[in-house]
């Protein structure tokens, strides 16, 4: 192979590889943007990783009463540190109250605008919604 086309592949392979990360990144088509739902449950985990952490919280289903994990897409971790928040702002066992743009599909989940957590702060990723509280989302 002449040099000229080992430069070129090589620049290829690079732009590729630095591409990539960003072509896998998805949308937030999945996520109703219209609604804003509330609900209140117990936190199982707050997954602290890029690209998005999670926030897993376990919430009671209306119909049942039965426990049911519930999953949020929060931003990345140094946004969120940015908001205010860090990986230990909640500790699986804490009751917290979270705003979100729910599923389109109607999963247990959604996209994480805000939490009410137990020490009274309001974790704000995205504003809108009811106002956490004053316990009026009910």
């Amino acid at each position: 192979m002449s040099l000229k086309a080992c430069t070129v592949s090589g620049i290829l392979a690079i732009t590729i590889a630095v591409a990539a990360p960003a072509l896998a990144h998805h949308s937030f088509a999945m996520f109703d943007q219209a609604q804003i739902a509330t609900a209140k449950g117990t936190v199982k985990e707050l997954e602290w990783v890029n690209p998005h952490s999670w926030l897993r919280v376990m919430i009671a289903d209306p119909a049942t009463g039965k426990q049911l994990q519930w999953a949020f897409e929060m931003s990345s971790p140094p946004t969120m540190t940015r908001l205010g928040l860090n990986p230990d702002t909640v500790r699986p066992g804490d009751v917290v109250t979270v705003t979100y743009h729910p599923l389109k599909d109607g999963s247990r989940g959604g996209q994480f605008m805000q939490a009410l957590l137990p020490n009274g702060q309001l974790a704000v990723r995205r504003q809108g919604g009811p106002d956490l509280r004053s316990g009026e989302y009910k």
